[in-house]
C-alpha cells in the first residue's frame, strides 16, 4: 500500500486519473479516498498534515508516503506547470537556529517519479522546498524565502510528511507542480478553509467587494488549472507502477 498525502480538494481531484474505483471513507477524522494498493488523504493547510500524516503512518505502516500538490516557485527560472521533484525540504521555523534538521526524499522514488515526468514530455526539475505555515503572497515573501538556504518552491505540507515519514521508515518523495512564479502577487481571498475545502460563498463575497481583483483572480485561476493539469498527467503516469510494485505488501 501507498499513502499519499495533498492538502486541497483539487489537489486530491489530480489524484484521481488513474483510479477506476475507489471509495469515500474518513480515517483518524481526515476526508480520505480509499482504492486498491492506495489512499489518498486530503490533510488541510499547514501543520494539520503533520497529525494527519502521524495518525496514517502509524495505521497503514505503507509500502511508501509522497506529498502531492502545488507550490509557489521561488526562482526565475521556474514557469507555471513546472514539475518540481522535491530532493530536500526545509522548515521556515529552522531559521532563528537551533534544530536545522531537514527531510530528504527517497532517492529510488525521486528517480522513478523523474523519470516519468520526463517520459511524459513534462518540463521537469530535482529542487529543494521550503515549507511555511504561512503562505508566501507576493514577490518580497518569495525573495525573503529564499534568501534563507536558496530554496526552489515553497509550500505548507511536505516537511511534516517527510518527518513523519523518516520516524516510521518509510520511503517518502514530495512532488510539486509551479501554481504561482516569484514575480507573481495573490489575492487572498480566503476561499480556501483549514480543511482544505473551498468555501464558495467566501470567495464570491470577496469578488463582489473587490471587482478591481477580476484580472488578477481571473490569472490566478489560470495558473492553477494548468499546475493541477500536470500535476494530474505526472501522477497518472507515476502512481499505477508504484501502486503496483506494493500492493502484494512488497517493499
Amino acid at each position: 500500500m501507498i499513502l499519499v498525502f495533498a492538502a486541497m480538494q483539487p489537489e486530491v481531484g489530480a489524484c484521481l486519473g488513474w483510479m477506476r474505483q475507489y471509495r469515500q471513507t474518513e480515517i483518524e477524522g481526515f476526508p480520505a479516498l480509499e482504492a486498491d494498493g492506495a489512499i489518498i488523504c486530503q490533510t488541510g493547510l499547514g501543520r494539520r498534515a503533520r497529525v494527519a500524516a502521524e495518525a496514517l503512518l502509524e495505521r497503514f505502516r505503507p509500502g511508501a508516503a509522497l506529498s502531492v500538490g502545488v507550490a509557489g516557485g521561488l526562482v526565475s527560472r521556474l514557469e507555471v506547470g513546472d514539475v518540481v521533484m522535491c530532493q530536500r525540504i526545509d522548515h521556515e521555523s529552522h531559521r532563528a537556529g537551533g534544530k536545522q534538521e531537514s527531510v530528504v526524499s527517497d532517492s529510488r522514488l525521486l528517480g522513478v517519479a523523474l523519470g516519468a515526468a520526463k517520459g511524459l514530455g513534462l518540463p521537469v526539475s530535482k529542487g529543494t522546498s521550503l515549507t511555511v505555515d504561512v503562505a508566501a503572497w507576493g514577490p518580497a515573501e518569495k525573495s525573503a524565502h529564499h534568501s534563507w538556504k536558496g530554496h526552489d518552491i515553497v509550500e505548507m505540507e511536505s516537511f511534516w510528511i517527510g518527518e513523519a515519514a523518516a520516524r516510521h521508515n518509510v520511503p517518502f518523495v514530495a512532488i510539486r507542480t509551479i501554481s504561482d512564479c516569484a514575480g507573481d502577487e495573490l489575492v487572498q481571498t480566503y476561499g480556501v478553509k483549514e480543511d482544505g475545502t473551498f468555501d464558495t460563498e467566501r470567495f464570491l463575497e470577496y469578488a463582489r467587494e473587490h471587482p478591481e481583483s477580476a484580472p488578477l483572480l481571473a490569472a490566478q485561476a489560470e495558473r492553477s488549472r494548468v499546475a493541477l493539469g500536470n500535476l494530474a498527467i505526472v501522477l497518472a503516469g507515476f502512481l499505477p507502477p508504484l501502486v503496483q510494485h506494493f500492493h502484494g505488501g512488497e517493499r
